[in-house]
């Protein structure tokens, strides 16, 4: 499997699409074995991780630097006296995906929060149940349960809750149901009761990385970014099956009711919203159409927009030029300062993405080095898992941070800091 993760971090953006979009339509227990090797962590990582084993309320691992062998107490230390709390969720489709697999990011989050305004930041990054074996809705049962878990022990003014893909949409999930839990009830199985639901406090800002917000695929973008991203329409296909199961005629998904919301966004979400989203990627539309309406509702949503595919914010390796990665998270720092000190947006020029179809419109920075076109291989394909990668393992670097102004909206050149980076 060494093999695998030394061919993939070697190759450029556009192979490593080609790759991943095969990788994401397979079999979910083949896709697992293939991507938690390429995404375990590197040696270098595993000082920032303190793994939480299942204890009722949630599993998966704090990130913060040097936490692997703290006890319980010191750890608990740390938690209180850190000045943010990153609340995390994995993407991967709801069927694979850890809550490591993105080592290299998450450090380069913590990174610039400290260098760039001297916040201590530490990651609850949450590990949820995968379908196809669990089916919605027991990953946002255990996301739930996590968020309620760190409520319960920190004060939700200094929590931003971010998430990737399937895993934005979890959040957007648990973030609708626990604002008026009298509302709904899970229920997991035919054998078990229903969950007990509490109402929770709102977290003081969100990040949404390329969201999923509804299982339809006939957007625009799906048409016009399809030979670029590596979500196909045979992806989709799978993620909806595996996840949700087999509908009636007459029923529909969950996730829906939030994706056709027009207006109740102040009721469930922070006040203060940072999503990105690639312009090559087929769910951009519906982003941004959700983005919208939020923003009509009077929810402070930015947008930041650069040319490349799905969850390019985590999934660094399809970033071409790495410039567009230091401006994403000097703008990722920026706003998780002002979310806590609930400062507005102020300084930014929305600039309308250059789509006719789209009406949406507040986003800023883009450049136009992000990526090569991937041409769409044939989506309803069985694809072989037999497909061997090989090549060999390298140090991808990544420089994250910018002095940015602590009174005022503003990017200065900052210090940079190398650090090693792994795919996905």
């Amino acid at each position: 499997m060494n093999q695998i993760r030394v061919a993939l971090n070697k190759l450029p953006p556009a192979a490593t699409i080609k790759i991943l979009r095969k990788v994401f339509a397979l079999p979910a227990p083949a896709a697992r074995l293939i991507l938690n090797d390429v995404t375990k962590p590197l040696s270098a990582h595993k000082l920032w991780i303190h793994k939480v084993a299942w204890n009722g309320e949630w599993s998966g691992c704090w990130i913060g630097e040097h936490i692997k062998h703290l006890d319980q107490s010191s750890l608990q230390k740390r938690i209180d006296d850190c000045d943010i709390i990153l609340f995390n969720v994995h993407g991967g489709g709801f069927r694979i995906g850890t809550c490591t697999m993105y080592m290299a990011t998450y450090i380069s989050w913590i990174k610039v929060l400290k260098h760039s305004y001297g916040l201590e930041a530490m990651i609850m990054s949450v590990d949820y149940r995968l379908a196809p074996e669990f089916k919605y809705p027991s990953p946002v049962e255990d996301v739930v349960r996590a968020y309620e878990s760190l409520c319960k022990k920190v004060d939700a003014g200094k929590i931003i809750v971010t998430g990737d893909s399937a895993g934005a949409a979890l959040l957007l999930e648990m973030l609708f149901i626990t604002h008026d839990p009298s509302m709904f009830e899970i229920v997991l199985d035919e054998k078990q009761e229903g969950v007990a639901l509490a109402e929770l406090p709102r977290p003081a800002g969100a990040v949404f990385i390329s969201p999923l917000v509804t299982d339809e695929t006939t957007s625009v973008s799906w048409k016009n970014n399809i030979k670029y991203d590596y979500i196909s329409q045979y992806t989709a296909k799978v993620i909806k099956k595996d996840y949700f199961g087999r509908l009636g005629p007459d029923e529909t998904n969950q996730i829906l009711g939030i994706a056709k919301l027009e207006t109740g966004f102040r009721s469930f979400l922070p006040e203060q919203v940072l999503m990105f989203v690639g312009e090559r990627e087929v769910l951009l539309d519906d982003a941004l159409d959700l983005a919208m309406r939020a923003e009509r509702d009077g929810i402070q949503w930015e947008t930041v927009a650069e040319d490349c595919v799905h969850d390019w914010f985590c999934v660094r390796e399809v970033v071409k030029d790495k410039k567009i990665l230091i401006r994403a998270d000097a703008a990722f720092a920026d706003f998780c300062y002002r979310a806590l000190r609930r400062i507005p947006k102020m300084g930014m020029s929305a600039r309308p993405l250059i789509d006719a179809h789209s009406s949406s419109y507040s986003s800023f920075r883009r450049s136009s080095e992000g990526l090569e076109m991937v041409l769409e291989e044939d989506e309803d394909s069985d694809y072989d898992t037999n497909d061997e990668f090989s090549d060999t393992d390298q140090e991808s670097t990544a420089i994250y941070t910018a002095n940015l102004g602590k009174k005022k909206y503003s990017s200065t050149a900052g210090k940079k800091e190398e650090i090693k980076t792994v795919l996905v």
